[in-house]
């Protein structure tokens, strides 16, 4: 593959109603586990010989010394090989393909742990995996050189053959590509069952063009024919335009592999996924492509960051035409995040009095127990054995607990409800993600593919205001805005605050401190008003950089800014213009799926849930939408929450 070859990655999940073949896949789980564990112990050894032979790393070198303790990848493959071979049943589940792939994976956090990096930094000490962490089996790459060659996972079929199994209608109907491409929004196209799916059994692959399926040989001394898994594809018309990009052309079929991801809903409660690297760009929504299309390439914005809040403001080439956005979440999603948080503390309480019940003897009673105690006892009456202490955990002297959490007695129950908290988690993170692709497309569309940003550390901003820059998630966004302006050409570029202050200068350079607390910008030398973040980004665009790699290099030209300032205080019919720094007047459009209220979507608020206030005159409905990220459709590698703050979608 070139370096430069445009990768992009399709999630599809796999048919496991099938228990024989479910059983063959845990096998392989539990077999490339153990070989993980392993491996992972014997890098634990061989890094502390390594380090403590440090006479010889300063008079023989450290390449001699880690050569002769065999740190290459040479080495960490023949001793997978060596534990695959010994073990004497390994190899009845795993190829040796896969033996060397996990073998290179444990070589790689060997090196970073060992060696730094280009930055000069080095990862911490290696860790065994747990067993619940263990998620990704790495297939080898299919030959583009030698036809139909394929190493380990192997995809085989087409989306012709998948629509004459399973397409959607009169029994015998058959429905080719350019027909689903003529169909409407909201019209199915598949009707797979959710089991009862039987793969095409032996036959020639090269020449196969059924229904996808995804094939594994086995183990080399396996007797069990090819382990056959049936592709699910979304089964909504919404959702094959993405479909097709991908899968219609299989020659870009790069490589396989192998995931699985914890769902309660699941039998044997795990759900088994496909992710397909495919070589070319990621999909695109014809929407989104037309936004991108229309972005003007000759202005520059700035993004003032904020915990709950994105202000930007951009300006043309003559430092003109100002336009602003803010992006903020409306009061509905207010309410529905602090609904969410209530709901996730009484969850978190939940499995804590599971835990205390499960292992009383190792938390004490708490005050209020210990007085209610008291009390009996001075009316003469015996303690009360509490099935569920509230005190804190029993601890030493040192106050470390007697006994460590692994080792606590964990209920069926406590262990249902945790994996079921993960999954939303998951959820919720990838809804986020789609939100913010959305936001950023919006906002590339309106400002330009010229952008500066603040260089702020959101990580220290986590310690204080933590539970708020999690609703928002304002770096997601921003990554979003770095990736797509990449893409389509322009930049993003960091200012440092140090010398600039955007946030304690006015536009026409007077410095004024501000608290926290007070949002609206005054200025006591010219008298401009306006909102501070507005302000700020405004004079964000006025930045130039002797160094653009180098943020401490920013600094503000005051007399563009003093210009801008004219511009903006100037008498003028163009009350768009003067009205720029005091409310936005380029509002997010709310993202709609085609005829989506047609098709009777429930409506459910903003389709980014970040919304700012209503500009003067125009009604609020021109703000809402009736998207749904989990509509019908949408591929769906997890569940979906609906309605969260921003994130992006995997193109």
């Amino acid at each position: 593959m070139a370096k430069d070859q445009a990768t992009s990655t399709l999630v599809l999940n796999l048919d496991t109603s099938d228990a024989h073949a479910r059983t063959r896949l845990e096998a392989l789980y539990f077999t490339m586990f153990n070989l993980r564990r392993a491996l992972q112990r014997d890098a634990q050894r061989l890094c502390r010989e390594y380090w403590s032979r440090k006479e010889d790393r300063d008079t023989l070198g450290w390449k001699f010394v880690a050569e002769g303790l065999g740190l290459t990848r040479n080495g960490f493959e023949e001793l997978a090989r060596r534990h695959a071979t010994t073990s004497g049943w390994a190899m009845d589940h795993v190829s040796a393909a896969l033996v060397s792939h996990m073998a290179d994976a444990v070589f790689e956090n060997v090196v970073r742990h060992l060696w730094s990096d280009n930055s000069g930094q080095r990862h911490g000490p290696l860790h065994v995996t747990p067993r619940h962490e263990f998620a990704t089996i790495a297939g080898r790459a299919r030959s583009h050189t030698t036809a139909n060659k394929w190493e380990t996972f192997r995809l085989y079929g087409s989306l012709e053959g998948h629509l004459d199994v399973y397409a959607h209608g009169a029994k015998n109907q058959h429905r080719t590509l350019h027909d689903v491409a003529a169909c409407g929004p909201g019209t199915p196209v598949l009707r797979q069952p959710r089991s009862g799916v039987k793969p095409p059994g032996p036959t020639r692959w090269p020449t196969y063009v059924g229904p996808l399926v995804m094939v594994y040989a086995g183990g080399p001394q396996s007797n069990e024919p090819e382990l056959q898994l049936p592709v699910r594809l979304p089964q909504g018309r919404g959702a094959w335009d993405r479909v097709t990009h991908f899968l219609n052309d299989p020659d870009t079929w790069h490589k396989i592999d192998l995931v699985r991801r914890a769902d309660s809903s699941q039998r044997g409660g795990w759900r088994y996924e496909m992710h397909l690297l495919v070589l070319r760009e990621g999909y695109v929504s014809a929407r989104n492509a037309a936004l991108l299309e229309q972005a003007p390439t000759n202005r520059t914005a700035c993004v003032d960051v904020n915990v709950a809040n994105l202000s930007v403001v951009s300006v043309d080439a003559g430092h003109g035409d100002p336009r602003s956005t803010v992006v903020r979440a409306d009061a509905g999603e207010r309410d529905r995040l602090a609904r969410v948080s209530a709901k996730k503390r009484w969850g978190q309480r939940r499995v804590d009095r599971s835990r205390r019940a499960a292992n009383a003897q190792q938390y004490a009673k708490s005050k209020s127990q210990v007085k209610r105690d008291e009390r009996r006892a001075e009316r003469g009456l015996g303690g009360v054995t509490d099935a569920t202490p509230r005190g804190p955990r029993t601890s030493n002297a040192a106050n470390v607990a007697r006994q460590a959490h692994r080792r606590d007695h964990l209920s069926a129950s406590y262990r249902d409800t945790r994996r079921r908290q993960g999954e939303q988690a998951r959820a919720e993170s990838l809804t986020k993600r789609i939100r913010a692709h959305e936001v950023a497309v919006q906002l590339v569309a309106t400002h330009g593919t010229t952008w500066l940003i603040e260089d702020c550390n959101l990580t220290a901003w986590a310690t204080l205001w933590g539970k708020s820059l999690s609703s928002f998630a304002p770096g997601m966004v921003t990554a979003e805005l770095a990736r797509i302006t990449s893409q389509r050409g322009g930049r993003l570029t960091k200012v440092g605050t140090g010398r600039t202050a955007l946030s304690s200068h006015c536009l026409c350079g007077q410095r004024a401190r501000k608290g926290l607390g007070q949002r609206t910008h005054v200025c006591a030398s010219c008298g401009f008003t306006g909102d501070r973040d507005l302000v700020a980004a405004a004079l964000g665009t006025c930045v130039v950089h002797t160094d653009l790699a180098d943020p401490l290099s920013a600094r503000v030209d005051y007399a563009r800014s003093c210009a801008l300032l004219t511009a903006l205080t100037a008498p003028s019919t163009n009350h768009g213009c003067q009205d720029t720094l005091t409310s936005q007047t380029h509002p997010l459009v709310g993202a709609r799926r085609s005829d989506a209220r047609d098709q009777g979507t429930r409506p459910v608020g903003s389709s980014t849930g970040l919304l700012v206030k209503k500009p003067a005159g125009e009604p609020s409905s021109a703000l809402r939408t009736t998207q749904s990220t989990n509509g019908p459709g949408s591929a769906r590698p997890a569940k979906v929450a609906h309605g969260l703050a921003p994130g992006r979608s995997s193109p």
